[in-house]
């Protein structure tokens, strides 16, 4: 690949060739002081005082000559709201009077700009190409200058700016190109998109932490990061091999600086998440959905050439749709207190309370995403402690976070304590360690696989939107009602599902992450490193369910569940990097042997219905009727690794890199096991 410094050819080429147009849709956090605006309105008229204060800005975004910058990132600062510039650089953003919005573009320095009454924003963004800006690859580092590659980079100060149980969700409207996918619950694991997707499964991209591949970041502070890479294309990421090829997203920590005194920092931060603040989705209320329900009547008769015939068993049976004083009363539906005895109902509650409902509708309409949501608070505290001497440099940092999920008993704790030093043993000898440890717990949350299956699931989100508004939360006994009442079809009271079923499930996770390596200069311009690192988890979850008789397809049984893991992996790297300047020729030469286990373990699990006692304290699978027990081994992919690169560059004005990999894995065959990869 060859590359000419020319920064009008660049600059050119971009604004010819380069179109990225990418929308980043998050919730908004909301201030206390919206509460105060919105005091003696309804729910429904505070979410639309707030919506109106929202305006649309646009404008235009261009270089100091004029030209427009295409794919120029704007952002509401301190929000994950942002979106690309056009082709032509043109933009169109949400946001609030007094937000600030950031305006950046690669080689450029960034702008912003305090949104006022004026709904156009122009910009013009000055040269700030940062060539000498360190690109840190896992493997090696170079400058801006000498990449000849699509990276981009994220600096510490704004990825800690989202306070977010994610390091990956912080990634979120920062980079060109990337597109993270989250369900919103805090500690569920987001997915990232380099550049779209790329086949049919497995679209992740590979994700290193000081030098060692992981499977995931659930367990890194966000205040621990020091630079955030992402290698977007071959000429990046090859190096890494196969692996790589959905792109890679490099991370380093915290490393402390040499001669430098000791710098203690404290980071707290907190805040509320409002999800009420802009403004939920509207369901029909009771009366519109009745008359929606006759015109569906109509319009079938309509249809089949017959008369019409209104069936609802709660809005009547004539033309005109009316609302019974009960939706349901042991076992009657659609009917009204001169029909019933409500003295005999109670007496039945009393002798059998689990079957026993008296629904009266609710008129005015139930907002079950207002029922099943709260206003959740957040707090981030981290503590750091850097320096060094002559001889060597050291970080600690120690992190807590506490978020509570917008959905009723969900909730996320994450503490971090990490440990990197780096030491001279010899003139030519140093060694170093970044070791880290990381305890998660995640109360009520919903979906497998971290949180991700969430979105195949009927979650608690969607049964809010499926129940109708005319039955409340709670019957005339104080117990959950739901579509015991008949003529809403099967969705499930949302707010008994996750107070009852999901408040009391809990998943926890402890494990250590880090390497130790070495780092030898026997010659002048010659580096060889040797690092060996890997990982070390262990979790276990408990899923409790209740019996409730009073939905349409009622739960007959109680349940339980519980299970644990725990897995390893390692990774054993040896690399040599040689650099030599020769006159207007610049050379560097790069190779290494790694050899690594992608994550090895076992799990087992069980369930079972009907324990002995409800009482959380005394069950367990020894007290369940029908137990069903399922345990397994995973042990892992191995790779071993042949790789090399070359750069060369002339001049600084020209540059070719060249990149080669073999790989072998043991998921193949052993008369087909190794691939190259140039």
């Amino acid at each position: 690949m060859i590359q000419k410094s020319d920064a009008q050819s660049l600059k050119s080429c971009i604004g010819k060739k380069i179109m990225t147009l990418t929308k980043v849709f998050s919730m908004l956090l909301c201030l206390v002081g919206s509460f105060a605006m919105a005091a003696g309105t309804t729910s429904y008229e505070k979410a639309d005082l707030v919506a109106t204060m929202q305006s649309t800005i646009t404008g235009t975004i261009t270089d100091a000559n004029g030209v427009p910058l295409p794919g120029a990132s704007v952002l509401v600062k301190g929000t994950t709201r942002g979106v690309a510039a056009d082709f032509d650089g043109n933009y169109s953003v949400e946001a609030n009077p007094g937000e600030v919005l950031v305006f950046s573009y690669t080689g450029y320095n960034s702008a912003e700009r305090t949104v006022g009454a004026d709904t156009v924003i122009n910009v013009s963004l000055d040269e700030g190409l940062a060539l000498d800006e360190v690109i840190v690859t896992g493997y090696t580092t170079e400058t801006k200058r000498e990449t000849t590659a699509a990276v981009s980079i994220v600096k510490a100060e704004e990825l800690a700016a989202i306070p977010s149980g994610n390091i990956e969700q912080q990634l979120q409207g920062r980079v060109a190109g990337v597109t993270v996918l989250t369900n919103g619950q805090p500690g569920t694991t987001s997915q990232i998109r380099v550049r779209g997707f790329g086949a049919f499964g497995g679209n992740e991209p590979l994700y290193i932490v000081d030098g060692v591949p992981v499977g995931n970041t659930e367990f890194l502070n966000p205040d621990d990061i020091e630079t955030t890479t992402v290698l977007k294309d071959a000429a990046a990421a090859s190096i890494y091999g196969a692996r790589a090829a959905n792109g890679v997203v490099v991370y380093t920590t915290k490393q402390g600086a040499r001669d430098k005194k000791t710098e203690i920092t404290l980071n707290i931060s907190s805040g509320i998440t409002d999800p009420n603040s802009a403004g939920a989705p509207k369901n029909l209320n009771p009366q519109d959905m009745a008359e929606y329900t006759h015109i569906a009547y109509r319009n079938n008769a309509a249809a089949t050439g017959t008369a019409v015939q209104y069936t609802h068993p709660q809005y009547g049976d004539q033309a005109t749709p009316r609302f019974p004083d009960y939706l349901h009363a042991d076992g009657q539906n659609g009917v009204f207190e001169a029909d019933i005895n409500l003295a005999q109902i109670q007496a039945n509650y009393e002798a059998d309370p689990e079957n026993v409902f008296l629904i009266r509708p609710n008129l005015a309409g139930t907002n079950w995403y207002k029922e099943l949501t709260r206003v959740a608070p957040l707090t981030r505290i981290s503590l750091g402690i850097n320096g060094g001497t002559e001889r060597g440099r050291f970080s600690f940092g120690f992190g807590l976070q506490e978020q509570a999920g917008i959905l009723l008993e969900n909730d996320f704790q994450r503490y971090t304590a990490r440990f990197n030093s780096e030491w001279d043993v010899a003139p030519w000898l140093a060694v170093g360690e970044n070791f880290q440890v990381t305890y998660r717990s995640v109360k009520g949350g919903f979906g497998g696989n971290g949180g991700v299956d969430g979105a195949d699931d009927e979650s608690v989100i969607l049964s809010a939107y499926r129940m109708p508004t005319i039955i409340p939360v709670r019957d005339e006994f104080g117990s959950f009602a739901s579509t015991r009442a008949a003529g809403f079809n099967n969705p499930r009271n949302p707010v008994r599902q996750q107070v009852l079923n999901a408040g009391d499930d809990q998943a926890y996770a402890i494990g250590g992450f880090g390497n130790i390596y070495l780092l030898l200069t026997p010659v002048e311009g010659l580096l060889v490193r040797t690092s060996l690192g890997g990982a070390y988890g262990n979790s276990h979850n408990v899923n409790y369910g209740f019996r409730y008789l009073g939905d349409s397809e009622p739960e007959a049984s109680n349940s339980f569940s519980e299970g644990s893991n725990y897995f390893y992996q390692w990774t054993f790297t040896n690399t040599a990097t040689y650099e030599r300047l020769f006159g207007r020729h610049k050379l560097k030469l790069f190779g290494g042997i790694e050899a690594l286990n992608t994550g090895a373990g076992r799990f087992i699990n069980g369930n079972g219905i009907n324990p002995f006692s409800t009482d959380l304290d005394f069950q367990n699978l020894n007290v369940v009727q029908s137990p069903n027990v399922n345990s397994g081994q995973f042990k892992g992919v191995n790779f071993y690794s042949l790789f090399g690169k070359l750069d060369y560059n002339w001049d600084e004005k020209y540059y070719v890199t060249g990149v080669l990999r073999r790989d072998g894995a043991s998921r193949f065959g052993g008369n087909n096991r190794y691939g190259t990869f140039p």
